[in-house]
C-alpha cells in the first residue's frame, strides 16, 4: 500500500475535469457560504435576516469576490481545510457541500484563487493564494509526471496571516485573473445562473405564489430555507430571487401568456412512508410549452440547490417535451437521497429508484392533464376522437381475436374515414396539434396492423409469420374447418403448436 500515487492529474480531473460548466464555481461557493450562515446562526454568532453571500463581479479588473458573514475557519485549522481535498469534515445528511472538493472549482478560471477568512474571537484572519497559472504548468510539465496531488500543491499555495478584529467572522474568494472566456463576469448570465440554482427566495413582486409554497411546505414539516445573495456589479448591488413569475409566455410569435391559478403539493414517500420529498406543481391551463427556460420543467433541489437543471427530469415523463409544459421545483429531504460530486443528479441509490419510481407517477398525471386540456380548447378534434371510440374498439377486438374478410375491410373503412376526419379538424395551438399527430399515428399503426389480422385468432398470436404465410395459412384453416367441422379445432391446435414449436403427435 504504501507504493500507491495520486498523481498529479487526479487534480485537474477533480477540478475543470469535474465540471462542464463554469458557473458551477458560484453554485459551489454559495453552497459552503451557506453552510457556515448556518453554523453562524445555530451558535448564535448571527441573526438569520442579517446574514449575507454577496457576489462582486468586476470586469475591467478581471476579478471576482464572493463574501460571506458565516463562521469563517478559525486560524489553526485554515490551511488544512482550505488546501486538503475530499477530506471535508461535513456530514451530508447536514450539509450542502460535504465532498472538500467544490473549494477549488475555480482554480481552471484564474490565474490567481485567494481564500481570506477569520473566527469570532481571534485577533487575526488568514490569507491563503493558490497560484492557478504555475499549477497549470506544472500539470503539463512531462518531466514530473509521477508528481503526487501533494507535492503540486505545496508548490503553489502560500500562507499570510493578517490582524482582524475579535468580531470578525467571514470568509473569502477572491478569484485574480479571471479567464475572459469563462463568462465569469458577464453580468446577466451570471445572475440568470445564481437565481436559478442557489437558494435564494422567491421574488414577492412577481411571484405571488411563493409565499404561499413557503407557508404549505413548512405546514408539511419542510423549512425551504433561503439566503439573501446579492451581485454587485459597478455601483450596483442586486438582490437575488428564483424567476419565477406568476404569468409566464408560452408562444412568443402569437404573444400567448399562461398562468399559476393554483398550487398543488405532492409528498414523494418511501415504500415505508418516510418522506424522500416535497414538490410544488403549478396549476395552470397548458397552453404549450413554457419559452422562459429559468423556469420551465420540474426541477430537483435539496437544501434548495439546484441538482441538474431544467431538463433533469425530463427522463420521468414517457414524452419529455411535457417537462417543458410543467412549472414546480421537488424538495428533496431524505438522507438517503446524495447528491453525485458533479450535483447533475443524486447517487444512484435504492431511495433514488424510488424517487424516480413516484416522480414517474406524477409525470403521467400531469400528461394526463396536458392532453384533457389540449382536448377541451380543440373541440372539433376532441368530438371526432369521441367518434372514432367505438371504431378503435372494434378494430382492437378484430386484431385480438380474428375476423372475416368482410368485417375486417368494413372496419378498415371507418378507420381510414377516422383518420382522414382528425387530420381535417381544426386545431387552435401547439397541444392541439401535437395530439392530433399522435391520433394520426395510432390510427395508421391500427389500419397496418388490422391488415395483417386473418380470422382466426390462433394465427394472428403467430408473431414469427409475415402477412403472406398467415393468409396461406388462413385459406388452409378455412378449408379443414369446412371439411372437418367441429372436429377442425383439434387439427388446427396441432397445426398452431406446429408453427410455435410445441408440436405433439396428432391423433385423429
Amino acid at each position: 500500500m504504501s507504493n500507491i500515487i495520486i498523481g498529479k492529474y487526479t487534480l485537474e480531473s477533480l477540478t475543470t475535469g469535474m465540471y462542464a460548466d463554469p458557473y458551477v464555481v458560484f453554485r459551489e461557493y454559495i453552497q459552503n457560504a451557506a453552510d457556515a450562515i448556518d453554523n453562524a446562526v445555530r451558535q448564535n454568532l448571527l441573526k438569520k435576516d442579517a446574514a449575507e453571500i454577496v457576489i462582486r463581479l468586476s470586469p475591467a479588473e478581471r476579478s471576482i469576490v464572493i463574501s460571506d458573514n458565516g463562521t469563517g475557519i478559525p486560524a489553526d485549522e485554515a490551511e488544512q481545510t482550505l488546501i486538503s481535498i475530499g477530506n471535508s469534515k461535513k456530514a451530508s445528511e447536514l450539509d450542502r457541500g460535504f465532498r472538500g472538493i467544490g473549494r477549488l472549482a475555480a482554480l481552471g478560471y484564474c490565474s490567481k484563487l485567494t481564500f481570506e477568512t477569520s473566527a469570532v474571537s481571534e485577533n487575526i484572519g488568514t490569507r491563503i493564494i493558490i497560484d492557478s497559472s504555475r499549477l497549470s504548468q506544472l500539470l503539463t510539465a512531462k518531466d514530473d509526471r509521477e508528481v503526487t496531488i501533494t507535492e503540486v500543491l505545496g508548490r503553489v499555495y502560500f500562507v499570510e496571516r493578517y490582524s482582524e478584529s475579535r468580531a470578525s467572522h467571514y470568509f473569502k474568494v477572491i478569484l485574480d485573473g479571471v479567464d475572459d472566456t469563462s463568462g465569469l463576469n458577464d453580468y446577466e448570465n451570471v445572475v440568470s445562473y445564481i437565481s436559478q440554482n442557489a437558494p435564494v427566495p422567491y421574488d414577492p413582486s412577481s411571484f405571488a405564489w411563493g409565499k404561499e409554497i413557503v407557508r404549505r411546505l413548512y405546514a408539511e414539516g419542510m423549512d425551504v430555507n433561503s439566503y439573501n445573495i446579492s451581485v454587485s456589479f459597478g455601483n450596483t448591488t442586486t438582490p437575488l430571487y428564483k424567476p419565477y413569475k406568476d404569468r409566464f409566455l408560452v408562444d412568443k410569435g402569437k404573444n400567448l401568456f399562461d398562468a399559476i391559478s393554483d398550487i398543488e403539493l405532492v409528498k414523494i414517500q418511501q415504500h415505508d412512508g418516510s418522506v424522500l420529498a416535497i414538490a410544488w406543481l403549478g396549476k395552470t391551463n397548458y397552453l404549450g410549452s413554457i419559452y422562459d427556460k429559468t423556469i420551465k420543467g420540474l426541477r430537483l433541489r435539496k437544501g434548495n440547490i439546484q441538482i441538474g437543471d431544467g431538463q433533469t427530469l425530463n427522463t420521468v415523463f414517457k414524452d419529455a417535451r411535457f417537462n417543458g409544459w410543467s412549472i414546480g421545483e421537488v424538495f428533496v429531504s431524505s438522507a438517503y437521497l446524495i447528491p453525485n460530486a458533479r450535483r447533475d443528479n443524486f447517487e444512484k441509490t435504492p431511495a433514488y429508484f424510488v424517487l424516480i419510481e413516484q416522480l414517474q407517477k406524477v409525470a403521467a398525471e400531469i400528461t394526463r392533464e396536458i392532453r384533457a386540456a389540449s382536448l377541451k380548447r380543440n373541440r372539433e378534434l376532441s368530438e371526432e376522437l369521441e367518434k372514432t371510440k367505438a371504431t378503435v374498439r372494434d378494430a382492437v377486438d378484430a386484431i385480438e381475436n380474428g375476423t372475416d374478410i368482410i368485417a375486417k375491410s368494413r372496419i378498415s373503412q371507418k378507420l381510414s374515414s377516422a383518420q382522414k376526419a382528425v387530420s381535417n379538424s381544426v386545431v387552435t395551438d401547439e397541444s392541439g396539434i401535437y395530439y392530433q399527430e399522435i391520433a394520426f399515428d395510432e390510427l395508421d399503426m391500427l389500419i397496418g396492423t388490422l391488415k395483417g389480422t386473418t380470422a382466426f385468432k390462433a394465427i394472428n398470436t403467430l408473431k414469427t409469420l409475415n402477412k403472406t404465410e398467415k393468409k396461406i395459412l388462413e385459406h388452409v384453416f378455412s378449408v379443414i374447418v369446412d371439411q372437418l367441422g367441429s372436429d377442425a379445432d383439434r387439427l388446427i391446435d396441432a397445426l398452431i403448436d406446429d408453427f410455435s414449436g410445441n408440436r405433439e403427435p396428432y391423433s385423429p
